[in-house]
């Protein structure tokens, strides 16, 4: 089994070092990292290409989601998944990924757990994963983050693609909802596949989530609409059943500075639950 990691790039260098390293370090695993780059520069392109064993195409795009579907063009493994440059990998990771796909091979989608950490590396909340739901996603928000998301090819083959031209931060929660629709089967695992990290200029703190978040609403059926604050609830409850209030201390080990050769192991004794976003 083959994995092909996709990552949109814009100038984030150093981000991306981080990310880069907590792919190739993934054990027990065949792995390909496709970087499409945004036009960033020679600097960013000679160090992927001089210092790693990643693949770049860097060249004009409409923002993520174009890259990103520019990169799907490219994707030659059994199971994809999206990196973006300010996230990592945990150990461990695809290896966990592959035995699920391995174990059950008529699965689609594979969801992992997230863990959420600052620019300083400090654990701000754990995130449990709970299933999918199309009605779900349009009335609130993508609950699984993007980088928890493991995809078989044939999900990748139906031609589905990332809605580039009305969408510039809420176009995975629209992607996810297409997808659903065509019926995946998923797979949740507990365990902790990635870190995503929480910055003050995140796309997210943008009003652009708003507008768009509006339209998805507008996607939804009347029914789901009506009773969004119940099935908000019943996500609540599902998260609660995953152990998504509650945890023990939480050790991660990560790629702490642009230019570390190798991972610090982090411990938070008491993490807490609550995302800094309200979500």
């Amino acid at each position: 089994m083959k994995f092909s990691v996709l990552t949109a790039s814009y100038k984030q260098l150093g981000w991306l070092k981080r990310a880069i390293r907590s792919v190739a370090d993934q054990e027990g695993v065949e792995v390909e990292h496709l970087i499409q780059d945004g036009n960033s520069g020679p600097e960013l392109v000679n160090y992927v290409r001089e210092n790693t064993n990643a693949s770049i195409v860097s060249e004009p795009d409409r923002g993520m989601y174009d890259a990103l579907n520019k990169a799907f063009d490219r994707v030659t493994g059994d199971v994809f998944s999206i990196l973006n440059c300010d996230e990592q990998y945990l150990p461990g990771t695809l290896a966990r990924v592959k035995a699920e796909f391995e174990a059950y091979p008529d699965t689609d989608l594979v969801i992992g757990d997230c863990l959420l950490i600052n620019p300083e590396n400090e654990l701000i909340a754990f995130r449990r994963s709970t299933p999918l739901r199309e009605s779900m996603i349009l009335t609130d928000h993508l609950y699984d983050l993007t980088c928890t998301l493991f995809f078989h090819r044939r999900v990748l083959d139906r031609g589905i693609r990332f809605d580039a031209e009305r969408f510039r931060a809420a176009g995975d929660a629209d992607w996810v909802v297409r997808l659903l629709r065509s019926g995946l089967k998923m797979r949740l695992i507990r365990h902790y596949t990635a870190t995503f990290l929480i910055l003050p200029d995140n796309l997210s703190l943008t009003d652009a989530p708003k507008r768009e978040g509006a339209y998805l609403e507008a996607m939804a059926p009347g029914w789901a609409r009506a009773l969004a604050p119940v099935l908000r609830c019943l996500r609540h409850m599902e998260k609660w059943l995953a152990g998504g209030y509650s945890s023990g201390p939480i050790e991660y080990a990560i790629y702490a500075t642009d230019d570390a050769g190798q991972r610090t192991t982090f411990r938070c004794e008491k993490p807490s639950f609550r995302h800094p976003w309200g979500k």
